[in-house]
C-alpha cells in the first residue's frame, strides 16, 4: 500500500510539473488536428507575436518546453533569450537578456513548429548574444528550417502594459494569423490603456519583472512611495 501511495504521489507531482499549453486563439477549443503548435525552450521570452504583446506566452514556469496553441497561418514571433546565471560560486547572480530575433512561421493545421537557437554553455557565451541573437524555426514534421531575422528592441512587460512599447496590451489575449487581423483603432502609441485593460493583465513572475519593479521603486520619491504603499495595503483588504 505504501508503495502504491508513493507511486501515485510521484505521478501527481509529474503531472503538476508539466505546464499547460497556452491558448492564443479566440473561440472554441480546437482539436489537435486543427491546431498549429509552437514549441519553445523556457529560456526564450516572447516580446510579441505579429506585433501584438502576448503576456500569456511567458506565464509558464518550470524547465519544460513551452507550448503555444494557435490557429493555422503565418506568424512572426519576436522573442529574446533570457537566463539567470550564478556568479562567483553563487554569491551573486546576473540576468542575461539578448536582443530579440524574429522567428517566421507559416504553419498548417496539425503541424508543430519549434523555435530553436544555439544555447550558450556559460555566462560568457550568453553575454555574446546581447547584440547578435539569432536562431531558426523548424517544422517538426518536414524538417523545414527558417532562419530568424533581427527583431525589434526589447520592451519590458511593464512598458507594454503602459503603452510605451508602441502597442498597448489589451484584455483580449488572442493572436490572429497575419492577413486576418482586425485593423486596430487609431490611437497614440504612447497613450496609456484604460485602467480596466491594465487590471485584466497579469505580469509573469520572473526575474525581469522583479528587476523592472525594483527600478521603478528606486525612481519614486518619498511621497510617491508612501502613496503607493497605502494603495497596495488597500488592495489586500
Amino acid at each position: 500500500m505504501r508503495l502504491v501511495i508513493c507511486l501515485a504521489a510521484v505521478a501527481l507531482l509529474s503531472a503538476c510539473a508539466q505546464p499547460a499549453p497556452v491558448k492564443l486563439y479566440s473561440g472554441a477549443e480546437l482539436s489537435p488536428s486543427q491546431l498549429l503548435v509552437v514549441e519553445m525552450p523556457n529560456t526564450l521570452e516572447v516580446l510579441n507575436i505579429n506585433g501584438q504583446p502576448a503576456p500569456a506566452a511567458n506565464s509558464m514556469i518550470g524547465n519544460s518546453t513551452r507550448q503555444l496553441h494557435l490557429q493555422p497561418g503565418e506568424y512572426r514571433v519576436n522573442a529574446y533569450y533570457e537566463n539567470v546565471y550564478d556568479i562567483a560560486g553563487g554569491l551573486s547572480s546576473e540576468v542575461v537578456r539578448s536582443r530579440s530575433a524574429t522567428f517566421k512561421i507559416d504553419g498548417r493545421a496539425g503541424e508543430t513548429w519549434r523555435l530553436e537557437f544555439d544555447a550558450p554553455r556559460n555566462v560568457t557565451e550568453a553575454r555574446e548574444l546581447r547584440n547578435q541573437f539569432a536562431g531558426w524555426a523548424v517544422n517538426a514534421r518536414s524538417g523545414e528550417r527558417v532562419p530568424t531575422e533581427p527583431g525589434p528592441a526589447y520592451v519590458s512587460m511593464l512598458g507594454q502594459l503602459l503603452g510605451t512599447g508602441g502597442t498597448a496590451v489589451t484584455a483580449d489575449s488572442s493572436i490572429a494569423p497575419l492577413g486576418s487581423q482586425v485593423a486596430p483603432s487609431v490611437a497614440s502609441a504612447s497613450a496609456m490603456p484604460a485602467a480596466s485593460q491594465m487590471a485584466a493583465q497579469t505580469l509573469p513572475h520572473n526575474d525581469a519583472t522583479f528587476t523592472t519593479l525594483q527600478q521603478i521603486w528606486l525612481l519614486l520619491g518619498s511621497d510617491s512611495r508612501k502613496a503607493f504603499l497605502e494603495w497596495a495595503a488597500g488592495q489586500g483588504q
